[in-house]
């Protein structure tokens, strides 16, 4: 009798079954068809707008600690985070993935679980696919377009010193997973016997590998009729996503240290690794959050309808900076990777 253990499972060699044949397989009942192209409707009564993702193994997901479906679905709300971001509801997406010899067709169908997951959660019916070959690993490059009414979009207000600074969710978490599984991933390298302690990480865990974007906050607003000025995805920090914000509108910021939303178990990771938390807050990514801007004139309705959405500051002039305001009222200003100081 064979033991178990030992049955290795299978792994299927793309070209046994055909590019055309999987990408079929894939997409199984959907409406889509191969094609270079993705359809959809350009309804004239809405304004649309596009979003694009590239994704790199080595660069921005780790294959020895990230399971291919968690990937497929973040790499769905990499394109569509930015889409909400700008109160407009995704349409289409289409997807292209570089594979190279390692992978085989089981590799390829677990990544699309994940992708279809996400795709299901967000009601995208007709998705775009190719593979294509890759000499550098696994590649994901996504496209996504959304609408949005006309009547809101017209109505959108210029973002203007007053406006407030709002936030969907708590920050920090995802980078504080990451940190913990390169943390166990070196400790795993350098001896194999000693296996991975992730037991009591949940949350953080969680928040890297299989997150969730809210997408609750832009249905409230809606129905509330409280229009953002602009939003940001949080994707590579607060603080990169707030000066994003002011540089298109020729703008300032405060942002209160104490009003922004940090877990307990991202403090205790952070404590754990001797990292100060807030650096993972402003300088971390994949929060998976939305920041958006909000006259302050809707200020009494985003308290009493999206209590859950944290204000944790305002804009402010021309001229006086992106700042970051202790609880001692110390000014220090905000400083974000990417940008030239």
């Amino acid at each position: 009798m064979t033991d178990r253990q030992n049955v290795q499972p299978k792994r299927t060699p793309i070209e046994d079954i055909g590019k055309i044949n999987l990408i079929e397989r894939l997409l199984g009942d959907s409406i889509s068809t191969v094609s270079d192209v993705t359809p959809y409707t350009s309804e004239q009564e809405c304004h649309w707008i596009d979003s694009h993702s590239l994704l790199l193994e080595g660069i921005d997901f780790d294959l020895v600690y990230t399971p291919l479906k968690h990937l497929g679905y973040k790499a769905v709300l990499s394109v569509l985070g930015p889409i909400y971001a700008k109160n407009h509801t995704p349409e289409t997406i289409s997807i292209r993935i570089g594979l190279s010899k390692r992978f085989c067709v089981e590799d390829v169908e677990e990544l699309w679980f994940g992708i279809s997951a996400a795709l299901g959660d967000h009601k995208i019916s007709s998705p775009g696919l190719d593979l294509m070959p890759s000499l550098t690993g696994l590649t994901i490059s996504l496209s996504s377009q959304g609408k949005q009414k006309k009547e809101v979009f017209v109505q959108t207000p210029a973002a203007v010193a007053g406006d407030l600074i709002c936030i969907t969710g708590s920050l920090g978490a995802a980078y504080m997973g990451l940190q913990l599984l390169e943390r166990e991933k070196l400790l795993f390298t350098s001896n194999p016997q000693i296996q991975p302690k992730l037991d009591g990480y949940k949350f953080i865990l969680k928040s890297y590998l299989n997150p969730e974007l809210n997408t609750s906050v832009n249905e409230i607003m809606s129905s509330n009729s409280i229009i953002p000025s602009d939003g940001e995805f949080i994707s590579r920090g607060l603080a990169d996503a707030v000066k994003r914000v002011c540089r298109r509108w020729g703008t300032g910021a405060k942002i209160f240290l104490d009003k922004i939303p940090i877990a307990a178990q991202t403090f205790e990771m952070a404590e754990e690794l001797n990292m100060d938390a807030t650096t993972a807050v402003l300088n971390g990514g994949e929060d998976m959050q939305i920041l958006f801007t909000i006259p302050l004139a809707s200020y009494d309705s985003v308290k009493k309808e999206i209590p859950n959405m944290d204000i944790i500051g305002h804009l402010s002039g021309a001229g006086s900076g992106v700042n970051l305001i202790t609880p001692d009222g110390a000014q220090i200003e905000l400083k974000a990777q990417g940008w030239s100081e």
